[in-house]
């Protein structure tokens, strides 16, 4: 607990008491002891009386709820179902994290964040109940709050529909107390291997754990091994699997200018032979995210939701995600790229894409990330695009690693067009000067680089692309 003097204003009085809790996203070491668990969260939503909310095996959700977890894809999928089941007129709340700018873009209903005033309410409700737990079990952490949080804000809103994004893994993950209609896997990976474990096998048990009993589960996991650590834990439930490549495919033209038509094929009932649509979002990862987003979409339709094709297609033309590659039209026929990306697997998704939307223009990365990411093989990826490289950190949360630390990743050759800038402004202002006209600046590695860059890109460009 701080000791710095409360605020007088009552929102920042309310983030105090937010992030003076233990906060995993703020741990720069012994993330291994992170007190991960389900007890505190269970009690704290029975405290607050949303416990209809809660799991109980073999009792149907009062409320459709879809699921997500996920090593990259899970924040980008659940995005897209909440879209389309706001289209199709369901008042849906969407829980997901981190956030870019503010808390408050973590309790979304229809697309809106919660307000300060309603931030405000949540956090005088759930007060009182942390502070009897704490009592007894210890204090309920950042995330177990905001999770309890994000149930009162749909509850007040009353919501109709609800899509959760996993914070961490998933067995032990605070969001794994809800009861689904559906659930996803989307993809598994190496990232937080100090919590989930050294290799994907062990990482998919994780991420499996919110596979439950009898609710169809969807995987976008292709990896053999990982894949059947998913069919076995389902198998294990008896939980209906929807396997990408095996029960639904997908394929992508990507357009002209940005996003691509997407076309998704359901091989068994009851999904759809084919569905096509638009996507907004860029890239081929993302029209495999539809894919699942698509099949979720099939399991609540024969659930009794009301969604019909129009809803589908208004949905994923509409739905954003920011910090997830986006771009913005600066001057000279510049442009600038903002993506969150932060393992080598999203690295990856983002080099794929620029290969192919950038294809002989010069690109400059801006790269900062974290002390507890894997950042040799994200470098490796980024240099083989790139023709410059700036190394930076966050300044907003202590897990920045110092790029001073990275500069021997760098290999040799590569070492005359790398620069270490410790300011991310600063950085991002040295790229943009260096970088000549057509060029296309990039900047990545970080959820957090990403926040505190996103703003200066939007105040220097010409128009956003759509």
């Amino acid at each position: 607990m701080t000791s710095e003097p409360r605020s007088a204003d009552p929102y920042q009085r309310s983030l105090e008491f937010l992030y003076d809790r233990l906060n995993y996203e703020r741990q720069v070491r012994g993330a291994a002891k992170y007190p991960f668990g389900l007890q505190r969260i269970t009690e704290l939503i029975g405290r607050v009386g949303l416990s209809r909310y809660l799991y109980r095996p073999g009792v149907e959700p009062e409320v459709p709820l879809v699921h997500v977890a996920g090593t990259k894809g899970k924040g980008s999928t659940a995005t897209m179902v909440a879209s389309v089941l706001a289209a199709a007129g369901y008042r849906t709340g969407l829980y997901s994290s981190p956030h870019l700018h503010c808390l408050e873009e973590r309790f979304r209903v229809n697309g809106q964040p919660c307000t300060r005033d309603d931030m405000v309410a949540l956090v005088d409700r759930v007060r009182a109940p942390a502070m009897e737990l704490g009592e007894n079990n210890g204090p309920p952490s950042f995330f177990e709050l905001t999770t309890a949080m994000a149930f009162l804000h749909f509850e007040n809103r009353g919501c109709d529909a609800i899509v959760v994004e996993v914070g961490l893994g998933g067995r032990l993950d605070s969001t794994n107390v809800c009861s689904p209609s559906v659930t996803a896997v989307t993809s598994i990976g190496l990232d937080h291997q100090q919590v989930l474990g050294n290799s994907l096998e062990e990482i998919a048990g994780e991420k499996a754990g919110i596979i439950k009993s009898g609710i169809p589960v969807v995987s976008g996991v292709t990896q053999p091994q990982p894949a059947s650590v998913i069919a076995e834990r389902a198998d294990a439930v008896n939980a209906p699997l929807f396997q990408i490549a095996e029960h639904f495919d997908w394929e992508h033209v990507p357009n002209q200018v940005w996003g691509s038509t997407v076309t998704v094929g359901g091989r068994c009932s009851p999904l759809s032979d084919r569905q096509q649509f638009e996507l907004a979002m860029d890239g081929a990862h993302q029209a495999k995210n539809a894919s699942i987003a698509t099949v979720l979409i099939d399991l609540l339709r024969q659930q009794g939701l009301q969604i019909d094709d129009a809803a589908l297609r208004n949905g994923m033309a509409s739905s954003q995600c920011a910090g997830r590659i986006e771009h913005w039209q600066l001057n000279d026929g510049r442009l600038a790229i903002i993506d969150s990306a932060h393992n080598e697997d999203s690295v990856s998704a983002l080099c794929q894409t620029l290969e192919h939307r950038c294809s002989g223009r010069p690109i400059t990365i801006v790269f900062g990330t974290s002390v507890d990411k894997t950042a040799e093989p994200m470098l490796k990826r980024l240099m083989a695009i790139s023709s410059q490289l700036v190394l930076t950190r966050f300044l907003g949360n202590p897990r920045f690693r110092d790029p001073a630390l990275l500069l021997p990743l760098v290999p040799p050759e590569f070492a005359n067009q790398t620069t270490v800038v410790d300011d991310p402004i600063r950085a991002c202002e040295f790229a943009l000067a260096e970088m000549p006209p057509g060029g296309v600046l990039v900047i990545c590695g970080s959820f957090f680089l990403a926040a505190e860059c996103r703003h200066w890109v939007q105040d220097r460009a010409a128009c956003r692309s759509h």
